[in-house]
């Protein structure tokens, strides 16, 4: 076997003990980690599988929803209803022309003023 050279170094009692203190600190924070993200862990397993319920739900009515759909009765709207559903479409759009015009004419006079 091949000799070996050792190399000791002396540590102060101070030193060994500030180290001792930075070690032992590195364990708890490392360990307060490990805690956090089981914890994590254990919420998100639980977000799952509440999302996963929540969507069941929600396929169930869907489905029940359909089903009454098709059981209840079709409403025919008389034609009247859908003339007056187009003519008040009509005077939206109408309006919001209007308003968009305004605008332009308050902000045109406001740049006349200006000069």
């Amino acid at each position: 076997m091949k000799e070996q050279n050792l190399i000791h170094v002396r540590i102060e009692p101070e030193e060994a003990l500030d180290s001792k203190k930075e070690i032992l600190s590195s364990q708890m924070s490392l360990l307060m980690i490990l805690k956090r993200i089981k914890k994590y862990k254990s919420l998100r397993t639980e977000e799952l599988k509440t999302k996963e319920n929540l969507h069941k739900k929600i396929k169930e009515i869907n489905a029940e929803i359909g089903k009454l759909q098709s059981v209840l009765p079709k409403l025919k709207i008389p034609e009247l209803l859908h003339k007056e559903k187009e003519v008040a479409k009509v005077n939206k759009k109408i309006i919001a022309d209007d308003d968009l015009e305004f605008q332009l004419q308050e902000i045109q006079n406001k740049l006349s003023a200006i000069r």
